[in-house]
């Protein structure tokens, strides 16, 4: 590898570490998230945890799933996963879904 290409590497976070900024107009709960995706809700639930898509703000709070990063998911574009983790909302990636969810 090449020092051009060592420079254009960008470390993104991993999905254990961060946690998920969801906006409110992005929110859906388990029961909304696995009729959109088709799943039932132990499989979203299990997304949640693999793939840090939700937010649960106290303990006992319902979980909220984030629309665009499910959707992601559902697509496996783990690139625009990882832009929208690292907090990249204006990236071309994460746009798309905002779009795609009839969000912007």
């Amino acid at each position: 590898m090449t020092a051009n290409q060592t420079a254009s590497i960008i470390a993104l976070p991993d999905a254990t570490t961060v946690r998920l900024h969801i906006l409110p107009d992005e929110v859906m709960t388990i029961a909304e998230a696995a009729i959109h995706a088709g799943k039932t809700p132990k499989t979203i639930r299990r997304w949640c945890d693999e793939f840090g898509i939700s937010r649960q703000v106290r303990k006992n709070s319902p979980v909220q799933v984030s629309r665009i990063a499910l959707d992601m998911v559902i697509h496996g574009d783990w690139p625009a996963l990882e832009r929208l983790k690292a907090g990249d909302r204006a990236h071309r990636l994460v746009t798309f879904y905002r779009v795609l969810a009839d969000l912007d």
